[in-house]
C-alpha cells in the first residue's frame, strides 16, 4: 500500500476527532476533562488547539488542568496556550488554595462529621488550602488516631502534633519534586530552610558558600520550579518557601550537626544584619541561638526569647508567646538549672500567656504549682501572689461560676491572702477572690470583700481587679438595677479610654446590664466595641468566642433563632474540641437551651451536667426536666430551693430567680411563684440580659395568672408588649401575644375578639421563626375556638 502524506493523515485524524465530539455533543451535552496537560506531548496539544478552534456553538466543554510551575516559555504547552487565547470561548481559571470555610467543608465531606472551626483552621495552616495536602493530612490524623468522632462529636487530641509532622504520603510527593532539582539548588534550599520560611537575600548570601554565578543560577531554579517565591520590599529582596512542607522536608533531611552549625552561622548573620532593629527580629534570633551549644549563645537565646514573647503578648499572639517561652525555659534549664529566680520570672510570664491561648488546664494542673513553689523558694511574696492570681484567673475562665466553690479555688485564695501585701493590686485581687469563694456560704461578707476589692483597685488604678470585681457586682447584684446601672456606666466610660489584655471581657457584663434594663441601643454600642476589639486582636480566641455569643444573643432577640443556635453550637463544639475555657462553653450551652426551647430542639447534649454545682446551673438543669414533662423533679428542687433561698434571698442572682419563676409556673407551684414574683417585681429588670435571654415581665404575667391575679397579669403583659416592641425581642413578643390571648380567652370571655387577634399574630410569627412547640400550642387554642 502506498504511504500517505503524514501531514494529511494528521489533519484527517484531527478532523475525525472533531466530528466525533461534535456529533456526540448533539446527542447529549458533554464535558471532557484533560488532566496534567504539562505532561502532554506536542501532537496532543496541537490536537487540543484544533478541536478548540473548530467546535464553536457545540454543547461541549473542554477543561484542561496543568501545574503552571512546570510550564516555562519553552514548554510546548506555553505555545498552545497562546494559540488557545485566540479562541473567543477560551477562559483561564487560576486555582489557589482553599479558604478555611472550604477546608472545613472538604473535611466534613471526607469524614462525614461536623468539623470544628479550629480544627479546620489548624489543617488550613498546615496545608495552606492545597486539596491534595488536606486529603493526606486527614488520612494522617485518622491513622495516628489524632481525631475521634465517638459520641457524635469530632475531637482532636493534639493539634501541635498535627502542625509539627508531615504525612508520609506528602513527604514522598515533596521528595520527588526536590529530587528533580540540581545539587546546587538543593544545597541553597537546605541553608534557606534553616533560616526559616521567610528570609532575605542578604541573609542567604551571608550564609551560603557558593560562587556568585552558581548562587544566582540555583536561586533562579528554585523560583522557576515554584519552591521559592520572590517578595520585593523597599530596600531589600525577600524570599519565601511557597509551602511550609518544602522547608520542613529539607530541614529534616539534614543531619543534626550540620543543622546546628548552620543555625549558629544564621544567628550571627542575623544579629549583625539587624543590629539596629534586634527587637523586630527577636523571635528569629531566639530560635537560632537556642540551637547552639555555646553558653554565650544560649544566654542570648533566653534574652531574645523573652523579648519576642513580650511583643507577641502585646499583639495577642498568645500561642506564639507560649512557644517562645517554652523554648526559653528549656534553654535556661540547660544554661543554668540552679537559677530559680530566672526560671520563676519566665514561668510567671508563661502562665499569663497560657491564659490567653487559653490553656487553663495546663496552668491549673502544672505550671502554676511549679511557679508557686519557686516563688516560695526564693522568698518573693509579690511573685507568689501574682501566680496565685493567675491560677485563680484560670479556674474562673475554665469553670465560670461553679469554679468559685471548688476546693482548688479555696486553696489558691488562701495562698494569695497569705502573700498579698496591703495596698497592692495583689491585695485587691485577694479580696475579690475571697468574695467569690464566700458567695454561697456568707453572702454579706462576700459583698464586703468585693466592695473592698473594687475600691482599692480604683485607688491603685489596677484595671485587672477593677474590671473583674465590677463584672461580679454587675452579675450578683443584678436585682439592684440602680446600683448596677451606675456601675455599668462607670465601667463603660472607663473602658472607652482603652482596654488592654483580657480586660476587654468586661464589655460582655456591661452590655448585659444595659440589656437587662431594656436599653438595646446602648447594648449594641458595647457589642460593636467588642467586635472592633476582636478584629484588632485576632489571636484572642476567648474574646472571639464571647463576641460570637453576643451575636448569637442578638440574633435570638431578632428572631433569627436558627442563626443563633448555629453560632452558639460553634462555640460549644470548639470549646469542647480544642479545650478552650469552659465558661464560654457553659454560656453557649445556655443560649442553645433557650434557642432549643423556641425551636423545639432536643435537649440531649445541650446542657453539660457536670458543670451544675451552683444554684443557677442546678435550676437550669431542673428547668430542662420540667420542659421534658418531669414536673416531680422540678417541684422537688423548688421545695429545696425555697428553703435555701430564704437564707440568701438578699443576694440571689436575679437570673436564678427568673429561672425559678419560669419553673414554678411550669410546675404549678403557687407558693414558689408568689415568693419569686415578690422578690423580682420591683427590681427594674425587663430582660435577663444575655445570660438566659427572656422577657421578665412576661414571666411576671404568667405567674400572676397562675396565682389568679388576672388584672395584675394584664398589666405585666402590657409591660412585656412595650419592652419587646422597643427592643425588637421578636420571639418573646410572639409568646406574650399567645400568653395574653390565653389569659383573655380563659378569664375575660367578653374580649374574645381581641384574644383571637393576638392569637393570629402569634401564629404567623411562630411560623416565620419556626417556633414549632409554641405554634402547635397556639393552633390548638385556635382549634378549640373553632369547635
Amino acid at each position: 500500500r502506498e504511504a500517505k502524506n503524514p501531514e494529511e493523515d494528521r489533519y484527517r485524524l484531527m478532523q475525525a476527532v472533531t466530528s466525533f465530539l461534535a456529533n456526540a455533543a448533539k446527542v447529549k451535552p458533554m464535558l471532557v476533562i484533560l488532566e496534567d496537560l504539562h505532561d502532554a506531548d506536542k501532537g496532543t496539544l496541537e490536537m487540543l488547539s484544533y478541536v478548540s478552534r473548530n467546535l464553536p456553538g457545540t454543547r461541549l466543554l473542554l477543561v484542561g488542568t496543568y501545574r503552571d510551575v512546570e510550564v516555562d516559555r519553552n514548554h510546548p504547552l506555553s505555545g498552545a496556550l497562546a494559540e488557545l487565547r485566540r479562541v473567543s470561548s477560551f477562559g483561564r481559571v487560576l486555582l489557589r488554595g482553599l479558604n478555611i470555610d472550604e477546608v472545613r467543608r472538604m473535611l466534613s465531606g471526607i469524614t462525614r462529621e461536623e468539623i470544628p472551626v479550629r480544627l479546620a483552621e489548624a489543617v488550613h495552616r498546615q496545608t495552606e488550602g492545597n486539596p491534595l495536602f488536606i486529603q493526606e493530612v486527614i488520612r494522617y490524623l485518622t491513622e495516628e488516631k489524632l481525631i475521634d468522632s465517638s459520641g457524635g462529636k469530632m475531637k482532636t487530641s493534639d493539634i501541635a502534633q498535627l502542625e509539627s509532622n508531615i504525612p508520609e504520603g506528602l513527604r514522598d510527593v515533596i521528595g520527588k519534586r526536590l529530587s528533580n532539582l540540581s545539587e546546587e539548588c538543593n544545597r541553597l534550599l537546605s541553608v534557606a530552610a534553616v533560616i526559616g520560611r521567610d528570609f532575605s537575600l542578604d541573609t542567604l548570601r551571608l550564609v551560603v558558600n557558593l560562587d556568585e554565578e552558581i548562587f544566582f543560577d540555583a536561586l533562579k531554579e528554585a523560583i522557576q520550579t515554584a519552591i521559592l517565591e520572590e517578595r520585593k520590599q523597599l530596600g531589600t529582596i525577600h524570599y519565601r518557601f511557597t509551602h511550609a512542607f518544602f522547608r520542613q522536608t529539607l530541614y529534616e533531611e539534614m543531619i543534626a550537626p550540620r543543622r546546628l552549625q548552620l543555625h549558629q552561622q544564621v544567628a550571627r548573620a542575623l544579629e549583625k544584619q539587624y543590629e539596629k532593629r534586634l527587637g523586630d527580629h527577636a523571635a528569629e534570633l531566639a530560635e537560632h541561638f537556642s540551637q547552639s551549644t555555646d553558653p554565650a549563645d544560649l544566654e542570648k537565646a533566653v534574652k531574645y526569647g523573652e523579648m519576642a514573647a513580650t511583643k507577641a503578648i502585646e499583639v495577642y499572639a498568645y500561642s506564639e508567646a507560649v512557644r517562645l517561652l517554652d523554648q526559653a525555659i528549656n534553654v535556661q534549664e540547660i544554661l543554668d538549672p540552679e537559677d530559680e529566680v530566672k526560671r520563676c520570672d519566665l514561668m510567671l510570664v508563661l502562665c499569663d500567656a497560657l491564659l490567653g491561648v487559653p490553656d487553663t488546664r495546663r496552668v491549673i494542673e502544672s505550671e502554676a504549682n511549679e511557679t508557686y513553689k519557686l516563688c516560695e523558694s526564693v522568698g518573693d511574696d509579690t511573685k507568689a501572689a501574682r501566680v496565685c492570681k493567675l491560677a485563680l484567673w484560670a479556674i474562673g475562665l475554665e469553670q465560670a461560676g461553679p469554679g468559685y466553690i471548688t476546693p482548688e479555688f479555696a486553696e489558691w485564695t488562701k495562698r494569695i491572702d497569705s502573700h498579698a501585701q496591703p495596698d497592692t493590686p495583689e491585695r485587691a485581687y485577694a479580696d475579690y477572690s475571697l468574695g467569690l469563694s464566700l458567695g454561697l456560704t456568707n453572702p454579706d461578707q462576700a459583698h464586703q470583700y468585693v466592695d473592698q476589692a473594687i475600691n482599692l483597685s480604683r485607688q491603685l488604678g489596677d484595671d485587672d481587679t477593677y474590671y473583674y470585681a465590677g463584672s461580679i457586682i454587675l452579675l450578683v447584684r443584678s436585682k439592684y438595677m440602680e446600683e448596677r446601672l451606675k456601675l455599668a456606666e462607670e465601667l463603660w466610660e472607663s473602658s472607652r479610654r482603652g482596654l488592654r489584655g483580657r480586660n476587654a471581657r468586661v464589655l460582655a457584663w456591661i452590655g448585659d446590664a444595659f440589656l437587662a434594663t431594656g436599653d438595646r441601643q446602648r447594648t449594641e454600642q458595647v457589642f460593636n466595641k467588642l467586635r472592633t476589639l476582636v478584629d484588632q486582636r485576632p489571636g484572642d480566641i476567648l474574646l472571639r468566642d464571647i463576641s460570637t455569643l453576643m451575636d448569637a444573643v442578638i440574633s435570638l432577640y431578632d428572631g433569627k433563632i436558627i442563626e443563633a443556635w448555629d453560632s452558639a453550637e460553634e462555640v460549644r463544639i470548639n470549646g469542647e474540641t480544642i479545650g478552650t475555657a469552659q465558661g464560654t462553653t457553659i454560656w453557649a450551652s445556655i443560649v442553645l437551651f433557650r434557642a432549643g426551647l423556641y425551636l423545639g430542639n432536643s435537649f440531649e447534649n445541650t446542657i453539660p451536667e457536670l458543670y451544675f454545682s451552683g444554684p443557677a446551673f442546678q435550676m437550669l438543669l431542673f428547668l430542662e426536666h420540667a420542659y421534658r414533662g418531669q414536673m416531680e423533679e422540678m417541684s422537688s428542687f423548688l421545695d429545696y430551693w425555697k428553703g435555701q433561698d430564704k437564707n440568701i434571698s438578699a443576694h440571689t442572682v436575679a437570673h436564678v430567680n427568673i429561672l425559678a419563676l419560669e419553673g414554678a409556673v411550669l410546675a404549678g407551684d403557687h407558693q414558689a411563684a408568689e415568693y419569686v414574683l415578690n422578690e423580682l417585681k420591683d427590681s427594674g429588670l425587663y430582660t435577663s440580659g444575655f445570660w438566659y435571654p427572656t422577657c421578665v415581665p412576661r414571666h411576671f404575667g404568667n405567674a400572676a395568672a397562675l396565682l389568679e391575679r388576672y388584672d395584675e397579669a394584664r398589666e405585666h403583659y402590657k409591660t412585656a408588649f412595650r419592652v419587646c416592641t422597643e427592643m425588637n425581642f421578636r420571639p418573646e413578643l410572639a409568646l406574650t401575644h399567645l400568653n395574653f390571648a390565653e389569659l383573655l380567652l380563659d378569664h375575660f370571655p367578653k374580649e374574645k375578639a381581641e384574644a383571637i387577634e393576638h392569637l393570629d399574630f402569634s401564629i404567623q410569627e411562630f411560623r416565620e421563626m419556626k417556633m414549632q412547640p409554641s405554634l402547635e400550642r397556639a393552633l390548638g387554642r385556635k382549634d378549640i375556638l373553632k369547635a
